[in-house]
């Protein structure tokens, strides 16, 4: 029984789709935040926000807004762009986390709970971005960093989790010559030092060096998600 949701020219354009949003909105959203000026470029002190025990006791950006991704959901117009993008975006990673796990059927229970746990951080990455578009850091900074923290995790077990799940079902898939399981991999290991290397940048408040790997850890999600474009017919299927 084909337990595919969609056939997979359908599924490509969803994933086309759903990469193209997530991508053009962060980078539009931030170009207009950067070029904005205003109350962006000067000094924000959110330190009313954090609770007393918080570690570190307070957050204050002394040259305004920092280079994160979500830096533009704080004000109008640019806003609108990243709200669009993330929250659509998130509707369409849940959609995804669903199809991919029908159409993943690995051997072993390993591989099978692999699968599992791709299907719950998919579902968890597509909510939290939902989420993060409703809570502003420069309005609601702990829920902002929670759900930060969640899409942040969860790529990274996420990118694992599928690409284990799929080691033998696209062991003979390729791309431009690559084992596409190989190019997981070295996804993965990109997702795993851009987090590390953004928390240990921000914990020495090199804020702007910081956010360079968030952008790394958040494309290299996305190439995760179009990697899965070699394993899919492009042509409509005539049923």
């Amino acid at each position: 029984m084909n337990r595919q949701l969609f056939n997979d020219y359908y599924l490509r354009k969803a994933i086309i789709t759903g990469v193209i949003l997530v991508v053009c909105s962060c980078i539009i959203s931030q170009v207009m935040m950067q070029l904005g000026g205003g109350l962006r470029d000067e000094p924000l002190d959110l330190s009313d926000q954090v609770p007393e025990d918080f570690e570190g006791g307070e957050i204050v950006f002394e040259n305004g807004f920092p280079p994160f991704i979500s830096s533009a959901g704080a004000f109008m117009p640019e806003k609108l762009v990243f709200n669009f993008g993330l929250f659509s975006g998130g509707l369409i990673m849940i959609f995804l986390s669903f199809e991919l796990f029908h159409r993943t059927k690995p051997n072993g229970r390993k591989r099978e709970f692999s699968n599992v746990v791709a299907l719950v951080t998919g579902i968890i990455i597509g909510f939290s971005m939902i989420q993060i578009v409703a809570y502003p850091f420069n309005t609601d900074i702990m829920l902002h960093i929670f759900w930060a923290m969640n899409i942040f995790w969860g790529a990274q077990v996420w990118i694992a989790s599928l690409t284990y799940a799929r080691g033998e079902i696209d062991s003979e898939i390729e791309w431009k010559g690559w084992e596409i399981h190989k190019v997981r991999w070295a996804i993965f290991a990109i997702a795993i030092i851009s987090f590390q290397s953004m928390t240990i940048l921000t914990a020495l408040s090199m804020l702007v060096e910081s956010a360079i790997f968030e952008w790394t850890l958040t494309f290299a999600a996305q190439a995760m998600m179009l990697t899965f474009i070699p394993t899919l017919d492009s042509t409509p299927s005539a049923d």
